[in-house]
């Protein structure tokens, strides 16, 4: 039996640290635009789009898929203030009938359809193998210390300094919130995008780059990232 896999993507109309955040444009495209473009060319059997902005709703009928689908959602849930993130995660899970939920967020424009399939036919091949769900994180190599004012992965102390280009120093791995795999009965059940087992999906950082301030999205834009990604 093959599962339906439905890629979700929210978006809120008053976002607060980038007013406007969705409609930004990279490209020519704005990221929500280019979310919606590449979940189209990925292998996802439908794509879900909720937000409180009716906007949004237009530009979703211009794509004229019959694979899009718009959901209006109520102002609450899209108000980081008032609900929780688990609530805002089942709310939208409530619209929707599938078998596996792909989460997508436009606030990663440089994760495309390449990076979608590829993360399913891991997760689809991990599950096999006891695990029930798969989150995407950046590798992150350097000297990390802990709250506690301790040393995470290496000693500062010792009697030679070891370089970070010596491979001996261990990375540590960060969610960059690209990526969220889980089949929609249990991710609607407790409204989390991580499973108890996930299995951990490791990508280059620029793939991973995650929009939060407006530096974040300036930096797409430079050479550095164009030479390679586009």
């Amino acid at each position: 039996m093959n599962k339906k896999v439905t890629g979700v993507i929210i978006a809120r109309k008053n976002s607060k640290r980038i007013p406007g955040k969705m409609y930004k444009k990279l490209n020519g495209k704005s990221l929500i635009e280019n979310k919606i473009n590449h979940l189209l060319k990925s292998k996802v059997d439908e794509i879900a789009v909720g937000s409180d902005d009716k906007k949004l709703e237009e530009i979703c009928k211009k794509f004229n898929s019959e694979k899009i689908k718009f959901y209006k959602r109520p102002g609450f849930f899209c108000d980081e203030r008032v609900a929780s993130a688990n609530d805002t995660i089942k709310n939208m899970l409530s619209y929707i009938k599938t078998d596996v939920v792909l989460w997508a967020y436009p606030t990663n424009p440089l994760t495309t359809e390449k990076h979608y399939d590829e993360a399913l036919k891991i997760y689809f091949q991990k599950i096999k193998k006891g695990y029930d769900g798969l989150f995407s994180v950046n590798k992150s190599l350097n000297y990390f210390w802990g709250v506690n004012k301790k040393p995470i992965n290496h000693n500062p102390n010792e009697k030679r300094h070891t370089r970070l280009s010596e491979g001996k120093i261990k990375p540590l791995f960060v969610d960059n919130g690209a990526i969220f795999i889980r089949d929609h009965k249990s991710m609607l059940k407790d409204g989390n995008h991580w499973s108890k087992k996930g299995y951990m999906y490791v990508m280059d950082e620029k793939i991973g780059w995650d929009i939060n301030f407006e530096w974040d999205l300036e930096a797409c834009k430079l050479k550095s990232f164009k030479k390679k990604l586009f």
